[in-house]
């Protein structure tokens, strides 16, 4: 189930990513930075093989103790990663990949963990994996939910623009989706298939 939810994180930071640099010259990023930032959103949860299967794996609502575990991942991640030795720690991977451990679940309006990081504050390509693994977790089924329905999904995205999500990459989420970019029927037809994952 994690195997497919990176698979899916990965394919449609791509999308946003070569989107982005078409719509705009701000973010001046090569084929090499999307190759290297999608690569690197595989690791964006490695903290959670440090929650208990229990809490991630349960099937009701999470206590606010429970929720405060699973918050913890995001830094766990990212020291998991800034332990390795100093060369690997050098390598360009190494370094996207703990920002976006880290920062992920931080929010535009800097309500977000761990650091509380507002707008640009958080780095893009944590802004860009924030968006991605939030909406693959809302179309798939995971283990205290059945998968969202789309229209639902939709909404979401719009009332999270700006506070949740970076307000661009909403915009450029929803024109994906509406011109047929990101597939929502082969992309996700694997979820119809009673597969669950475990909270993201």
């Amino acid at each position: 189930e994690s195997g497919l939810h990176i698979l899916h994180v990965n394919t449609i930071t791509k999308y946003l990513l070569k989107q982005l640099v078409q719509l705009t010259d701000q973010y001046p990023l090569s084929k090499a930075d999307i190759s290297l930032i999608s690569t690197a959103s595989a690791l964006h949860d490695i903290g959670k093989i440090s929650i208990s299967d229990a809490i991630l794996n349960k099937p009701s609502r999470l206590t606010a103790e429970e929720f405060e575990v699973i918050k913890t991942h995001s830094v766990i991640g990212a020291s998991m990663l800034l332990d390795l030795s100093i060369e690997q720690r050098e390598n360009p991977l190494i370094k996207v990949a703990s920002e976006i451990c880290r920062w992920h679940h931080e929010r535009y309006d800097g309500n977000g963990y761990p650091d509380g990081l507002k707008g640009e504050e958080i780095p893009l390509n944590a802004r860009i994996i924030g968006i991605a693994d939030t909406f693959d977790a809302m179309t798939a089924n995971r283990v205290y939910r059945k998968q969202l329905d789309m229209d639902y999904v939709l909404n979401e995205l719009k009332k999270g623009r700006g506070t949740q999500f970076d307000p661009e990459l909403v915009d450029i989420m929803l024109r994906l989706i509406a011109d047929g970019k990101i597939d929502i029927q082969s992309l996700y037809e694997d979820k119809q298939n009673g597969v669950q994952g475990e909270r993201t």
